[in-house]
Protein backbone atom coordinates (compact mmCIF):
# COMPACT_ATOMS: atom_id res chain seq x y z
CA UNK A 1 0.00 0.00 0.00
CA UNK A 2 1.41 3.35 -0.98
CA UNK A 3 1.89 5.61 1.33
CA UNK A 4 0.78 9.36 0.45
CA UNK A 5 1.28 12.59 2.50
CA UNK A 6 -1.22 14.88 2.67
CA UNK A 7 1.41 18.13 2.36
CA UNK A 8 3.52 16.63 -0.39
CA UNK A 9 0.78 15.62 -3.01
CA UNK A 10 -0.19 19.64 -2.01
CA UNK A 11 3.21 21.15 -2.66
CA UNK A 12 3.94 18.68 -5.68
CA UNK A 13 0.60 19.64 -7.34
CA UNK A 14 0.65 23.34 -6.42
CA UNK A 15 3.99 23.82 -8.17
CA UNK A 16 3.10 21.95 -11.16
CA UNK A 17 -0.49 23.88 -11.62
CA UNK A 18 1.71 27.37 -11.01
CA UNK A 19 3.84 26.44 -13.64
CA UNK A 20 0.73 24.77 -16.01
CA UNK A 21 -1.15 28.34 -15.87
CA UNK A 22 2.34 30.43 -16.44
CA UNK A 23 2.86 28.51 -19.58
CA UNK A 24 -1.52 28.80 -20.54
CA UNK A 25 -1.53 32.29 -20.00
CA UNK A 26 1.71 33.03 -21.88
CA UNK A 27 0.58 31.00 -24.96
CA UNK A 28 -2.66 32.45 -25.22
CA UNK A 29 -1.56 36.09 -24.06
CA UNK A 30 -3.58 35.78 -21.40
CA UNK A 31 -3.18 38.35 -19.09
CA UNK A 32 -3.36 37.08 -15.46
CA UNK A 33 -1.65 38.70 -12.32
CA UNK A 34 0.15 36.80 -9.84
CA UNK A 35 -3.02 36.65 -7.00
CA UNK A 36 -4.73 34.77 -9.32
CA UNK A 37 -2.09 31.93 -10.37
CA UNK A 38 -1.58 31.33 -7.14
CA UNK A 39 -5.42 31.31 -6.55
CA UNK A 40 -5.93 28.53 -9.30
CA UNK A 41 -2.66 26.78 -8.13
CA UNK A 42 -4.29 26.50 -4.92
CA UNK A 43 -8.09 25.24 -6.10
CA UNK A 44 -5.91 22.71 -8.42
CA UNK A 45 -3.64 21.39 -5.39
CA UNK A 46 -6.61 21.21 -3.12
CA UNK A 47 -8.63 19.32 -6.04
CA UNK A 48 -5.91 16.71 -6.16
CA UNK A 49 -7.19 15.43 -2.79
CA UNK A 50 -9.56 12.96 -5.09
CA UNK A 51 -6.25 10.59 -5.12
CA UNK A 52 -7.40 10.06 -1.57
CA UNK A 53 -11.05 8.62 -2.77
CA UNK A 54 -11.26 4.64 -3.79
CA UNK A 55 -10.17 4.01 -8.01
CA UNK A 56 -13.06 5.25 -9.84
CA UNK A 57 -14.70 3.71 -12.97
CA UNK A 58 -12.79 5.49 -16.04
CA UNK A 59 -15.40 7.38 -16.94
CA UNK A 60 -16.18 8.62 -13.57
CA UNK A 61 -12.36 9.32 -13.40
CA UNK A 62 -12.28 10.79 -17.07
CA UNK A 63 -14.99 13.42 -15.73
CA UNK A 64 -13.70 14.40 -12.74
CA UNK A 65 -10.86 15.33 -14.06
CA UNK A 66 -12.28 17.49 -16.82
CA UNK A 67 -14.02 19.17 -14.09
CA UNK A 68 -11.64 20.31 -12.13
CA UNK A 69 -9.54 21.37 -14.85
CA UNK A 70 -12.25 23.69 -15.73
CA UNK A 71 -12.84 25.10 -12.24
CA UNK A 72 -9.15 25.84 -11.78
CA UNK A 73 -8.73 27.39 -15.08
CA UNK A 74 -12.02 29.31 -14.39
CA UNK A 75 -10.34 29.94 -10.84
CA UNK A 76 -7.36 31.34 -12.11
CA UNK A 77 -8.50 33.59 -15.33
CA UNK A 78 -12.15 34.15 -14.26
CA UNK A 79 -15.01 35.10 -16.83
CA UNK A 80 -13.78 35.41 -20.07
CA UNK A 81 -15.60 34.13 -23.54
CA UNK A 82 -16.48 31.30 -24.90
CA UNK A 83 -13.70 31.18 -27.50
CA UNK A 84 -11.16 32.19 -25.35
CA UNK A 85 -11.90 30.00 -22.16
CA UNK A 86 -11.99 27.20 -24.49
CA UNK A 87 -8.88 27.93 -25.33
CA UNK A 88 -6.94 28.48 -21.97
CA UNK A 89 -8.41 25.28 -21.24
CA UNK A 90 -7.33 23.67 -24.44
CA UNK A 91 -3.69 24.91 -23.71
CA UNK A 92 -4.26 24.10 -20.14
CA UNK A 93 -4.88 20.48 -21.00
CA UNK A 94 -1.61 19.97 -23.29
CA UNK A 95 0.18 21.45 -20.96
CA UNK A 96 -0.64 18.84 -18.08
CA UNK A 97 0.08 16.23 -20.15
CA UNK A 98 3.51 17.84 -21.51
CA UNK A 99 4.60 18.33 -17.44
CA UNK A 100 3.14 15.25 -16.39
CA UNK A 101 4.88 13.26 -18.97
CA UNK A 102 8.14 15.02 -18.44
CA UNK A 103 7.94 15.18 -14.92
CA UNK A 104 6.71 11.11 -14.93
CA UNK A 105 9.57 9.92 -17.06
CA UNK A 106 12.20 12.00 -14.76
CA UNK A 107 10.67 9.87 -11.53
CA UNK A 108 10.75 7.07 -13.33
CA UNK A 109 13.90 6.43 -14.41
CA UNK A 110 15.88 8.10 -11.48
CA UNK A 111 13.25 7.12 -8.91
CA UNK A 112 10.48 4.82 -10.40
CA UNK A 113 10.04 4.12 -6.35
CA UNK A 114 8.70 7.32 -5.49
CA UNK A 115 6.00 7.94 -8.38
CA UNK A 116 2.18 6.70 -7.49
CA UNK A 117 -0.69 7.53 -9.75
CA UNK A 118 -4.21 7.69 -8.41
CA UNK A 119 -7.54 8.87 -10.23
CA UNK A 120 -5.63 10.77 -12.58
CA UNK A 121 -3.64 12.49 -10.17
CA UNK A 122 0.31 12.21 -9.71
CA UNK A 123 1.88 11.55 -6.51
CA UNK A 124 5.74 11.81 -6.17
CA UNK A 125 7.49 11.59 -2.83
CA UNK A 126 10.62 13.93 -3.92
CA UNK A 127 12.90 16.30 -1.85
CA UNK A 128 11.96 20.11 -2.04
CA UNK A 129 15.46 20.62 -4.00
CA UNK A 130 14.58 17.84 -6.72
CA UNK A 131 10.91 19.24 -7.16
CA UNK A 132 11.68 22.89 -8.15
CA UNK A 133 14.63 21.37 -10.23
CA UNK A 134 12.50 19.08 -12.29
CA UNK A 135 9.54 21.67 -12.70
CA UNK A 136 11.70 24.35 -13.43
CA UNK A 137 13.04 21.93 -16.09
CA UNK A 138 9.59 20.99 -17.17
CA UNK A 139 8.69 24.85 -17.84
CA UNK A 140 12.29 25.46 -19.63
CA UNK A 141 11.10 22.53 -21.80
CA UNK A 142 7.57 23.39 -22.43
CA UNK A 143 8.94 27.14 -23.63
CA UNK A 144 11.39 26.02 -25.64
CA UNK A 145 9.06 24.12 -27.37
CA UNK A 146 7.02 26.79 -27.59
CA UNK A 147 9.76 28.89 -29.37
CA UNK A 148 10.39 26.45 -31.74
CA UNK A 149 7.26 25.84 -33.21
CA UNK A 150 7.26 29.84 -34.38
CA UNK A 151 4.16 30.62 -32.13
CA UNK A 152 5.70 32.49 -29.74
CA UNK A 153 5.06 36.57 -29.63
CA UNK A 154 6.91 38.48 -26.96
CA UNK A 155 5.81 40.54 -24.43
CA UNK A 156 6.63 43.38 -25.96
CA UNK A 157 3.55 42.45 -28.79
CA UNK A 158 1.05 42.81 -26.37
CA UNK A 159 0.32 45.31 -24.30
CA UNK A 160 -3.03 46.24 -21.02
CA UNK A 161 -4.72 49.16 -22.81
CA UNK A 162 -7.62 51.64 -21.12
CA UNK A 163 -9.49 54.03 -22.45
CA UNK A 164 -11.36 56.55 -20.53
CA UNK A 165 -14.54 58.17 -22.04
CA UNK A 166 -18.31 58.78 -21.65
CA UNK A 167 -17.57 58.69 -17.68
CA UNK A 168 -16.85 54.91 -18.12
CA UNK A 169 -13.63 53.06 -18.15
CA UNK A 170 -12.46 50.09 -20.65
CA UNK A 171 -9.49 47.55 -19.92
CA UNK A 172 -8.60 45.26 -22.24
CA UNK A 173 -5.58 43.06 -24.10
CA UNK A 174 -4.21 45.04 -27.54
CA UNK A 175 -1.94 44.02 -29.41
CA UNK A 176 0.87 46.11 -30.82
CA UNK A 177 0.67 46.52 -34.73
CA UNK A 178 4.66 48.05 -35.51
CA UNK A 179 2.98 48.18 -39.12
CA UNK A 180 -0.29 50.41 -38.52
CA UNK A 181 -0.72 53.50 -40.87
CA UNK A 182 -3.92 54.46 -39.53
CA UNK A 183 -4.65 58.19 -38.75
CA UNK A 184 -6.95 60.76 -38.11
CA UNK A 185 -7.88 62.53 -41.46
CA UNK A 186 -7.55 65.91 -39.49
CA UNK A 187 -5.28 66.24 -36.83
CA UNK A 188 -3.17 63.15 -38.26
CA UNK A 189 -3.11 61.29 -34.59
CA UNK A 190 -2.75 57.61 -34.36
CA UNK A 191 -6.14 55.75 -34.64
CA UNK A 192 -6.69 52.73 -32.11
CA UNK A 193 -9.08 50.07 -33.30
CA UNK A 194 -11.79 48.45 -31.06
CA UNK A 195 -14.62 45.85 -31.82
CA UNK A 196 -17.96 48.01 -31.45
CA UNK A 197 -19.49 45.07 -29.01
CA UNK A 198 -16.26 46.14 -27.14
CA UNK A 199 -16.19 49.66 -26.94
CA UNK A 200 -19.78 50.21 -26.41
CA UNK A 201 -19.34 51.32 -22.71
CA UNK A 202 -17.25 54.44 -23.84
CA UNK A 203 -18.75 55.05 -26.93
CA UNK A 204 -20.70 58.58 -27.62
CA UNK A 205 -23.95 58.38 -28.27
CA UNK A 206 -23.16 60.52 -31.31
CA UNK A 207 -21.89 57.28 -33.39
CA UNK A 208 -25.26 55.79 -33.11
CA UNK A 209 -27.12 58.83 -33.60
CA UNK A 210 -25.32 59.28 -36.99
CA UNK A 211 -25.73 56.02 -38.20
CA UNK A 212 -29.43 55.55 -37.73
CA UNK A 213 -30.67 59.10 -38.63
CA UNK A 214 -31.32 59.80 -42.13
CA UNK A 215 -32.03 63.58 -42.12
CA UNK A 216 -28.48 64.75 -44.45
CA UNK A 217 -28.74 68.58 -42.12
CA UNK A 218 -28.64 66.75 -38.52
CA UNK A 219 -26.05 64.54 -39.99
CA UNK A 220 -23.46 67.52 -41.08
CA UNK A 221 -24.36 69.48 -37.40
CA UNK A 222 -22.80 65.93 -35.68
CA UNK A 223 -19.05 67.47 -35.57
CA UNK A 224 -17.59 65.00 -32.58
CA UNK A 225 -17.47 61.92 -34.65
CA UNK A 226 -14.87 61.28 -37.81
CA UNK A 227 -14.02 58.39 -40.13
CA UNK A 228 -11.63 56.27 -40.74
CA UNK A 229 -11.04 55.03 -44.50
CA UNK A 230 -8.77 51.94 -44.28
CA UNK A 231 -7.98 49.29 -46.58
CA UNK A 232 -7.48 45.06 -45.97
CA UNK A 233 -7.01 42.23 -47.58
CA UNK A 234 -10.64 41.49 -47.73
CA UNK A 235 -11.64 44.76 -49.16
CA UNK A 236 -12.20 48.76 -48.46
CA UNK A 237 -14.22 50.86 -46.31
CA UNK A 238 -14.35 53.42 -43.17
CA UNK A 239 -14.70 53.02 -39.78
CA UNK A 240 -16.71 55.49 -37.33
CA UNK A 241 -13.94 57.45 -34.68
CA UNK A 242 -14.00 59.41 -31.92
CA UNK A 243 -10.78 61.32 -29.83
CA UNK A 244 -10.51 59.21 -26.00
CA UNK A 245 -10.66 61.54 -23.14
CA UNK A 246 -7.72 59.81 -21.87
CA UNK A 247 -5.57 56.92 -22.99
CA UNK A 248 -3.74 54.54 -20.53
CA UNK A 249 -1.05 51.76 -21.81
CA UNK A 250 -0.21 49.28 -19.24
CA UNK A 251 -1.00 51.62 -16.52
CA UNK A 252 0.94 54.87 -17.85
CA UNK A 253 -1.08 57.87 -19.28
CA UNK A 254 -0.59 58.01 -23.54
CA UNK A 255 0.77 61.91 -23.68
CA UNK A 256 -0.23 61.40 -27.39
CA UNK A 257 -3.63 62.32 -28.43
CA UNK A 258 -5.68 58.75 -29.57
CA UNK A 259 -8.56 58.08 -31.91
CA UNK A 260 -11.03 55.34 -31.05
CA UNK A 261 -11.91 53.52 -34.06
CA UNK A 262 -14.78 51.29 -34.20
CA UNK A 263 -14.55 48.08 -36.24
CA UNK A 264 -16.69 44.95 -36.54
CA UNK A 265 -16.50 42.22 -34.08
CA UNK A 266 -15.09 39.50 -36.41
CA UNK A 267 -12.64 41.17 -37.83
CA UNK A 268 -10.34 41.40 -34.42
CA UNK A 269 -9.48 37.61 -34.07
CA UNK A 270 -7.32 36.52 -30.93
CA UNK A 271 -6.46 36.91 -27.41
CA UNK A 272 -6.79 40.83 -27.42
CA UNK A 273 -9.64 42.92 -28.21
CA UNK A 274 -7.81 45.92 -29.71
CA UNK A 275 -5.32 46.79 -32.08
CA UNK A 276 -2.90 49.85 -31.03
CA UNK A 277 -0.10 51.29 -33.28
CA UNK A 278 3.39 51.11 -31.90
CA UNK A 279 3.44 55.32 -32.60
CA UNK A 280 1.80 55.29 -29.34
CA UNK A 281 4.42 53.52 -27.13
CA UNK A 282 7.13 55.85 -28.19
Amino acid sequence: MQTVYIDILICVNLIINYLILSAASFYTHTEISVKRLITGSVVGAVCSLCILLPVLPIAVDILLKTLISIITVYSAFGYKKKRTFIKLYAVFILSTFIFGGIVTALCFLFSPQKLFIKNSVVYIELSPVLLIIYSVLCYIIFKGMYYLTGNYEGTDSFCILTVFNCGNALRVTAKIDTGSSLKEPFSQSPVIVIGRSTAQSITPAEIAEYETVRTLEYRESINNIRFIPFTTVGGKGIMPCFKAEKVCINDDPCTKNAYIALCRDDNIQGDFQAIIPYELLD
